[in-house]
């Protein structure tokens, strides 16, 4: 009887420890699976950022750091610049961040510079026109304004999928062992 015993605790033993391995596995399926998705999300916002150093350098705004002379510039030339500087500091820190995927530090920054970018943007598109036109040009303004659509919905995309996944880091029983594996919790922008 004492065998049978051991050998049917020994089964609930081996039971209980495939239960846990098995569901160590999906775990650690799912945390790479929503991170993978994550990557996927910053590559995306990505994309849309370069745009903005594609649209001032289409448009002539700015050649290699010195003003294009044009009708369009007029009394913003020293904005233009300013905007330059902050699409140089953007794709920095879009570098950076792309070096620490995902790290609250470098999305962080990463953050800040697109904010500033959008904040320069907007101190000169909202610029009345004058004798000579628009501070900035209709084609330009639309695909900027396109781009800058699109670089928001990827950025919200990416702190929805990066707010699952620091979620799910913090489940119960989950946020036990999710360090053992080797997850650590995400940035946002």
């Amino acid at each position: 009887m004492g065998i049978l015993n051991s050998m049917s605790g020994s089964i609930y033993l081996w039971v209980a420890i495939a239960i846990l391995v098995f569901w160590c596995v999906g775990l650690y399926n799912r945390l790479k699976r929503i991170r993978a998705r994550g990557f996927a999300a910053f590559g995306s916002l990505e994309k849309h950022l370069k745009t903005f150093d594609v649209l001032l350098n289409a448009y002539a705004m700015v050649d290699k750091g010195d003003v294009v002379a044009s009708a369009q510039t007029g009394s913003l030339a020293g904005e233009w610049l300013v905007l330059k500087q902050k699409v140089h500091e953007l794709e920095l820190a879009n570098k950076a961040a792309r070096l620490a995927p995902l790290q609250p530090q470098a999305l962080a920054v990463m953050a800040q510079a697109i904010d500033a970018v959008l904040q320069e943007w907007i101190l000169i598109s909202s610029e009345p026109a004058d004798l000579a036109g628009s501070p900035v040009p209709d084609a330009m303004r639309i695909q900027w304004e396109d781009a800058n659509t699109r670089a928001l919905s990827a950025r919200a995309a990416l702190n929805q999928i990066m707010q699952r996944y620091n979620e799910s880091l913090q489940e119960f029983p989950a946020r036990l062992i999710v360090g053992i594996l080797g997850f650590k919790p995400a940035g946002s922008l």
